[in-house]
């Protein structure tokens, strides 16, 4: 283990964060670790390409609700999770600190430790203090257990010698912290499932998933009884307690679009369309499929531990913009779908990442952005019956791992520094407060809100933005107060004289006449005997 920090760290609540001064190299020079979304029959996959040009340029992450952000000069940031107490697990590769790292909620962003290795793919209980990884170092891999927070020394490593990690999403923990799934295999042959009990280094079993092909993707139910992954075209679900196979799918195309409920029971995959099964007590059956037209095409799904709220999202050939459809499982109807707004498709826009809270409420999206900056690569979300981005956060680079808390309390995000799509290097990890449950929010004042007719137009938006209040409100005197997430407020006017439906304009300033960053707002409306509160989006 060696403690060695090639890191520019920042601390602070609410700080804003400085430029990063780093240059990677002088504009103009070839670098390593580009990638490229390619369409296969086999669905959309990333494809290291060389040759590109990178040109270096000065970031901020500029958020109130960032807690902590840590950037990496050489390494990049592959995964990451929240676990007890605040802390957060994460993996990099490529330079070093080649490493798995753990992060405290108060330690600014400066890792309390981290364990040397090669390639890192971390995961970690939600509801209990189990830290794993799998880590690839050429020659085979290695599985390795940490309890928490403790000092970096692993309770077990595991060495599975010529095997190796070769997809999406290697790697998982059950909430609980009873049960470590890893899906890898020798050069050449089929998955094979290595699932592991937290408190031992043999392995439960070394399945092989014989002649279904390589392994893509793995996750695990709450309690760590039934794993479900993907060898190339095949979803098998494995119960650890009888050590067999509890039922095998065809599924017709390769893809990395998986999700288990908490209980195991319902099951959800697809690429050109969504299927959602349920267990019904000899295989699972399909409850309903979705596809939502338009040649939209199925990369990440989420499924709450509750089984009420599946979330999916889509792409385009084109990798131009995002569809996020949420779903009520009992109906294969919607209750709402979302389009970001297209970006240029310069190197590709799409979801890297997704994972939901326990009840369904607040979803969290990480994306690979695109070269105008069009969409912030962090959208939480909450459920509601209409489409509501609770807030975003804009990273310098793509997203490829996020996670929010099983309660939604907070969030975490990691990826590469410059997009995926683009020579470079460089990885950022930013812990998110979402603030969930405090601050102002839309109706806190109900009684009030139903009686006044607030319009805001567009919403959400990049530059300006028309408010009214409507003209059947008789008074003269009007406040107006824009909050932030956090329900700090950042901008207030009160317009004299003021005549009722005029049309005000607000340009995404805080008081300072500073640009504010993008994310989810609230402007508080005050007459002389009301008060109403309503949302405002903002994108950059």
């Amino acid at each position: 283990m060696k403690k060695q920090w090639h890191q520019v760290c920042h601390k602070g609540l609410f700080l804003l964060i400085c430029p990063f001064i780093v240059c990677l190299m002088s504009a103009a020079t070839l670098q390593n670790d580009a990638f490229s979304l390619i369409d296969t029959e086999n669905g959309p996959m990333l494809v290291r390409t060389s040759g590109s040009i990178y040109v270096p340029a000065e970031t901020v992450i500029d958020d109130p609700a960032v807690v902590w952000s840590c950037y990496l000069v050489d390494a990049i940031y592959n995964s990451a999770s929240n676990t007890v107490d605040g802390y957060v697990f994460a993996g990099t590769y490529l330079n070093a600190p080649m490493e798995a790292q753990l992060f405290a909620s108060d330690g600014g962003g400066t890792p309390v430790w981290g364990y040397e290795g090669t390639e890192f793919y971390t995961d970690a209980g939600d509801n209990a203090f189990t830290l794993a990884a799998v880590d690839d170092y050429g020659a085979g891999v290695n599985v390795i257990k940490w309890t928490g927070p403790g000092d970096g020394t692993p309770d077990w490593v595991a060495n599975f010698p010529g095997y190796g990690v070769t997809s999406y999403g290697p790697f998982a923990v059950s909430d609980d912290g009873s049960t470590i799934a890893a899906i890898a295999a020798p050069a050449g042959t089929d998955a094979h499932l290595l699932l592991f009990d937290a408190d031992s280094a043999i392995p439960l079993i070394d399945y092989t998933a014989a002649g279904c092909g390589f392994p893509r993707y793995v996750k695990i139910n709450a309690d760590g009884r039934y794993t479900a992954f993907i060898a190339l075209a095949t979803l098998i679900i494995f119960d650890r307690d009888s050590l067999s196979v509890r039922d095998q799918i065809a599924m017709g195309a390769s893809n990395s679009a998986l999700d288990i409920s908490g209980d195991g029971n319902l099951i959800a995959y697809g690429w050109p369309f969504l299927v959602l099964m349920e267990w019904t007590g000899s295989a699972y059956e399909n409850l309903w499929t979705y596809n939502p037209g338009n040649d939209y095409y199925l990369n990440r799904i989420a499924i709450s531990n509750d089984g009420s709220t599946m979330v999916s999202c889509w792409y385009t050939l084109s990798h131009t913009t995002i569809k996020v459809a949420v779903h009520d499982t009992s109906s294969s109807t919607p209750l709402w779908t979302y389009d970001y707004p297209t970006s240029s498709g310069v190197w590709g826009e799409g979801t890297q990442d997704i994972d939901i809270t326990d009840d369904g409420k607040y979803f969290i999206v990480g994306s690979l952005g695109d070269s105008a900056s069009t969409n912030p690569e962090v959208h939480i979300f909450q459920r509601d019956t209409t489409p509501h981005i609770y807030y975003t956060v804009d990273m310098p680079g793509s997203v490829v791992s996020v996670d929010i808390a099983n309660d939604g309390s907070c969030a975490t995000a990691c990826g590469k520094h410059v997009h995926l799509g683009v020579m470079g290097r460089g990885g950022d990890i930013v812990l998110i407060n979402t603030d969930l449950g405090t601050g102002v929010k839309e109706n806190d004042n109900a009684v009030a809100s139903g009686s006044m007719d607030i319009s805001i137009n567009p919403n959400p938006f990049s530059t300006l933005t028309k408010i009214s209040v409507g003209k059947e409100q008789s008074a003269q005197s009007i406040e107006l107060r824009i909050y932030d997430a956090t329900g700090r407020m950042v901008s207030s006017f009160r317009p004299t004289p003021y005549a009722p439906g005029t049309t005000l304009i607000w340009d995404g300033t805080d008081d300072a006449g500073r640009k504010l960053a993008s994310g989810v707002y609230f402007l508080e409306v005050k007459t002389a005997g009301q008060k109403a509160t309503k949302e405002i989006v903002l994108f950059k």
